[in-house]
C-alpha cells in the first residue's frame, strides 16, 4: 500500500509530528512555534473519478497503487499527489523511517547498545517497571529528576512493556519486581547506506571521520534532527553545516530537500525564530545545489526562494544592511550566530551582514541556474551590501573585519572567517595576514557548529594542515573523553562532559552539528571538493602533510569519485558526466587519472 499527500504536505507533516512528539517526550524544549502547519483537509480523486474529501493533519490517504491520484488543496488547482511508501502501519509522516529490533546487552546493571539509538525499549515485566535512560551511564543511573526525557511506561497488547515516547539513548536502567532477561529497542533507523568513505594512515583521523558519519546517520530521522535526545527537532543552522557532511558520507539528497521544504515556510518571522537561521536556509540551499543533484528541487522552489528573500529584503535599509525586526515567536535571541556570542541588537553585527551578503549571492546563483528573473535583483543588492560593509565594517588600518559595521569597533573572529566563506575576503578579496591570524588564534569559535565553518575557512585560506590539527585536537578530544558519537559541545578539561544549559545532562551527546569532519577531512587532506553544482566539476589537490597515504570515496550524483594519494602520486576515478580540475588541466570522465605526487 502507498500513501498519497498533496505536494509538500508530507514534509510539513513530518515537521508537525516531530515538534508535537518532541514537546511530549522531553522536559526541556525551546523551539519557536512559527513553523509551517500542514493543511487540515484536501480533495482527492483517483483515476479521474469523483472527488472525495480527506480531513486529516496533514491530509493523506492510503490506497493500492493507482494509475493516477490527484489532489486539490482549498483555493488551489488539481495536481498530482505525492506517493510515499509506508514503513509500518502508521502514516509515513508519523513513521518516516523503518523500525528495526536492536537487542541490548546487560553490563554492570545497565542495558547497553553499541551506539546511540532513537526508539522504544520493549521487555517483559510482571509489575509496572520504572525506566530511566541516558546517553551516558552516569545519566541512566542519575536521579530521575535530572532526566532530560520523560520515561512514562505503557503496556503493550502482548503484555510486554515499552515507553510512551521514543527515547534518545545508549544506556537503559529497568527496575522491576522480577528479573528482566532481555530488552530490545524498536529503533528508527534510516536505511541509507554509508556510501562515502575516508581513511588515512592516521588511525585517529580515520576514526574521527567514521564517528562523524555515524553521528549524522543517527540524526537522519525523516528530517535532519539536531540531536536525538533533548528536543530531537530540526534546526536549519545544523542542517546547513551537515549538508556537506551528508554529501561526503551518504549522498542522501532526499533528506536535505525534505528538511529545506519543511523549514523554509515559517508562517511568520524567521526560520526557527532566528534571523540568521533564515539566512542559513538560503545558504544551505546553495550547499544542497553544490553537492547534490538539486535541479528538480530548484525548478519547483525557485518562486518560493525568490519570495523568501524578498521578505527578508523588506527588513533591509537603503544601505542594503539587514536589520531584523523582532516578532512574537522569536527564539531566545533574534541574532544567534553561535552560543557564547552576544550581538548587540541595536547595532549592525558584521557577522550577520556577512551572512546576509552570502545569502544574497547564493540566491542570485540558485535562481540564475534555473533562469529565474529574480537573480539580478539579489546580485545587485549583494553589491550594495558589499559596498556598505567595506565602507563601515572593514578596518583598513588593521586589515580585518570589525565586530560591528560602525567604523570603530574592534575585530572579531566570526565576521572574518565567515567573510572568507562568503567570498568577501578583505578589501581586495584576499585573506590578509591579520585575518589569517584571527582564524588561527587559540580560541576562534565556540561550538562545533561554528568551528566547522571556521575550519572550512581555514582550508579556503590555504591552511588545511591547521584545520586538520584542529579536528584532531577538538574531535579527538571527544574520543579521548569516551565519546562514541560526537557532542553538542567540545570536551573541556576539568568540566563535566554532560552538563549544558545549567542542567547536569543537558548536553546532547549525539549531535548533527558535530559531524563536519566527514566533509572537512577529505577536503583538507585530499583537496576534493565540488567546483560546480552537483559535482559537475570538482577539484583534487592533496596536502598529505605528515600522512603516508589517504583515500576517499565521494557518492557524487554522477557516480562515485574515488581518490587515493600517497608518496607515489594520486589516482582519481572520475565518473562520466563529471570533470576533474587538477594541476595539469581538466579531465572529463569516465577516466582514471594519475596525478603527480602531492
Amino acid at each position: 500500500m502507498t500513501w498519497y499527500y498533496p505536494p509538500r504536505q508530507y514534509e510539513l507533516g513530518m515537521l508537525h509530528e516531530l515538534v508535537r512528539s518532541g514537546f511530549a517526550a522531553n522536559r526541556h524544549v525551546d523551539y519557536a512555534l512559527n513553523h509551517a502547519q500542514p493543511a487540515s483537509a484536501a480533495e482527492f480523486r483517483v483515476d479521474g473519478g469523483d472527488p472525495f474529501m480527506v480531513a486529516a493533519v496533514p491530509p493523506a490517504i492510503e490506497l493500492p497503487d493507482a494509475a493516477r491520484v490527484e489532489v486539490r488543496l482549498p483555493g488551489e488547482d488539481w495536481q498530482p499527489a505525492v506517493a510515499v511508501a509506508a514503513h509500518g502501519e502508521a502514516p509515513p509522516h508519523v513513521q518516516p523511517e523503518p523500525v528495526v529490533a536492536v537487542p541490548l546487552t546487560l553490563r554492570d546493571g545497565l542495558w547497553e547498545a553499541d551506539g546511540p539509538l532513537l526508539g522504544r525499549p520493549v521487555f517483559a515485566s510482571i509489575a509496572e517497571p520504572v525506566v530511566s535512560s541516558g546517553e551516558s551511564r552516569e545519566e541512566a543511573l542519575a536521579d530521575p529528576e535530572a532526566a532530560e526525557t520523560r520515561h512514562d511506561v505503557v503496556r503493550l497488547p502482548d503484555g510486554r512493556w515499552t515507553t510512551a515516547h521514543r527515547l534518545g539513548f545508549r544506556y537503559l536502567r529497568v527496575e522491576s519486581d522480577n528479573p528482566i532477561t532481555d530488552v530490545i529497542v524498536e529503533a528508527s533507523r534510516r536505511p541509507t547506506p554509508r556510501a562515502g568513505a575516508f581513511s588515512c594512515s592516521d588511525d585517529e583521523l580515520t576514526r574521527i571521520w567514521q564517528v562523524s558519519a555515524d553521528t549524522l546517520r543517527v540524526c537522519m530521522q525523516g528530517l535532519m534532527l539536531d540531536g536525538i535526545k533533548r528536543d530531537r527537532m530540526p534546526w536549519i543552522g545544523d542542517q546547513a553545516l551537515n549538508t556537506l557532511a551528508n554529501a561526503y558520507a551518504f549522498g542522501d539528497g532526499g533528506i536535505v530537500a525534505a528538511s529545506l521544504t519543511a523549514l523554509g515556510r515559517p508562517r511568520h518571522g524567521f526560520v526557527n525564530g532566528i534571523s540568521d537561521y533564515s539566512l542559513w536556509w538560503v545558504i544551505g540551499t546553495g550547499f544542497f545545489a553544490s553537492a547534490f543533484d538539486a535541479r528538480a528541487y530548484l525548478a519547483g522552489e525557485a518562486d518560493h526562494l525568490h519570495a523568501f528573500v524578498e521578505g527578508l529584503a523588506e527588513q533591509a535599509g537603503d544601505d542594503g544592511l539587514l536589520r531584523p525586526r523582532p516578532g512574537d515567536d522569536d527564539f531566545l535571541k533574534l541574532v544567534f550566530i553561535d552560543w557564547g556570542v552576544e550581538a548587540d541588537p541595536a547595532r549592525d553585527a558584521t557577522a550577520l551582514q556577512v551572512l546576509w551578503h552570502w545569502a544574497l549571492t547564493s540566491a542570485a546563483h540558485l535562481l540564475g541556474s534555473v533562469g529565474h528573473p529574480g537573480a539580478g535583483r539579489w546580485e545587485a543588492l549583494a553589491a550594495t551590501v558589499r559596498s556598505t560593509l567595506h565602507r563601515t565594517a572593514w578596518d583598513a588600518e588593521g586589515q580585518v573585519w570589525r565586530e560591528y559595521a560602525d567604523g570603530a569597533s574592534a575585530a572579531s573572529p566570526y565576521p572574518n572567517f565567515l567573510a572568507v566563506l562568503a567570498r568577501l575576503g578583505g578589501a581586495d578579496g584576499d585573506v590578509t595576514p591579520a585575518m589569517r591570524a584571527l582564524l588561527t588564534g587559540t580560541r576562534r569559535a565556540g561550538t562545533p557548529f561554528m568551528t566547522g565553518f571556521l575550519l572550512r575557512a581555514l582550508i579556503e585560506a590555504g591552511e588545511p594542515a591547521t584545520a586538520v590539527e584542529c579536528v584532531r585536537e577538538l574531535w579527538g578530544g571527544m574520543l579521548a573523553a569516551g565519546a562514541t558519537s560526537f557532542w553538542e559541545e567540545f570536551a573541556e578539561p576539568g568540566a563535566s562532559p554532560y552538563e549544558m544549559y545549567g542542567r547536569p545532562f543537558g548536553k546532547s551527546l549525539c549531535h548533527a552539528w558535530s559531524s563536519s569532519p566527514a566533509a572537512l577531512l577529505p577536503d583538507a587532506i585530499l583537496g576534493v571538493r565540488p567546483l560546480a553544482d552537483g559535482w559537475a566539476r570538482f577539484a583534487v589537490a592533496p596536502a598529505l602533510g605528515g600522512l603516508e597515504w589517504a583515500e576517499a570515496r565521494i557518492p557524487a550524483p554522477q557516480g562515485d569519485i574515488v581518490v587515493r594519494a600517497d608518496a607515489g602520486g594520486t589516482v582519481v576515478d572520475v565518473p562520466a558526466g563529471a570533470v576533474l580540475v587538477a594541476e595539469g588541466g581538466e579531465h572529463p570522465g569516465p577516466a582514471c587519472v594519475r596525478l603527480p605526487s602531492p
